[in-house]
């Protein structure tokens, strides 16, 4: 079974929120961010491209493999490394990066035959957003790369398993009316569409081996969905018409922190982050078969 090591995901989100804000207009935390991502990247024994997109500092993805040759389509893992204004960020999107991070170690080590990519956006947070992922999926699709899909992270890391602590958008109520627990900040969500499916069922099933067991809640929705599952960089994907997932502790529907100056790291739960990391990890061996 994946293990992955909480405390490794903490020690990235000190690093990731320890110079405030991740936004265009704090520059000073952007170089030093950066350079982490890229540091942590390259030890671990990647090939680390810069994606610009734009003339910005803030306009940077960073693209990640480990440069071997392949003939099948590539799995990428993403994660946005950007803040809104006034936030360390420390669940949206510190957790999800670290998360990305200690998966893309852990698959160097033991990588699946179809190793994946892992792509780390800018932008996600940008008035226009997912100004990051659009641009790379539209290089994608301009350099003929063949792409099986993607799992982006999507705030990992707040879990609160009192009842009457998870709410649920309007919009997916009737999907989700039949699932016990709900009620529940102890989670994690998976939303994908329709061509996801197996995808969806792979991260399930990964959650399920987990010690203990990780409850994914799958909700798969049209690629034209344009609600509260529609709100992070797994969307350009859907609009390329590839599978992608997000997979996410439901943000702002569990975590009272969301886009605030409280979004910190003692308000996070790492042995959570781990557990979904690690089946993140999971599914991604699975599905790179």
């Amino acid at each position: 079974m994946t293990k992955i090591d909480p405390a490794a995901l903490r020690d990235h989100v000190v690093e990731l929120t320890r110079h405030g804000p991740r936004h265009r207009d704090n520059p000073t935390a952007i170089g030093p961010v950066l350079d982490h991502l890229i540091g942590h990247l390259t030890d671990s024994g990647y090939r680390v491209a810069v994606e610009r997109y734009g003339n910005a500092a803030h306009e940077v993805n960073l693209i990640a493999d480990l440069g071997r040759p392949v003939d099948a389509p590539i799995v990428e893992v993403g994660a946005h490394w950007d803040t809104v204004a006034g936030t360390p960020g420390a669940d949206d999107n510190a957790s999800g990066v670290a998360g990305l991070l200690e998966i893309a170690r852990l698959l160097a080590v033991d990588a699946p035959a179809r190793s994946p990519r892992f792509c780390v956006f800018g932008g996600e947070e940008d008035d226009e957003p997912f100004t990051g992922s659009r641009a790379h999926v539209a290089r994608l699709g301009a350099d003929g790369v063949r792409v099986a899909g993607a799992i982006v992270l999507e705030m990992i890391a707040y879990r609160d398993s009192r009842p009457g602590t998870q709410r649920i958008p309007a919009e997916m109520g009737d999907a989700l009316g039949g699932v016990a627990g709900l009620d529940r900040g102890d989670f994690v969500c998976a939303i994908g569409s329709i061509e996801s499916t197996h995808w969806l069922a792979a991260l399930q099933a990964a959650g399920w081996i987990q010690e203990p067991a990780l409850p994914v809640v799958p909700l798969p929705v049209p690629r034209q969905h344009s609600g509260d599952g529609a709100r992070s960089d797994h969307v350009p994907y859907w609009a390329a018409g590839w599978p992608a997932v997000m997979v996410s502790d439901t943000a702002n529907f569990r975590n009272p922190h969301y886009h605030r100056p409280s979004d910190t790291i003692d308000t996070l739960d790492f042995d959570f982050a781990a557990a979904a990391a690690a089946t993140v990890a999971e599914a991604v061996r699975t599905l790179s078969r």
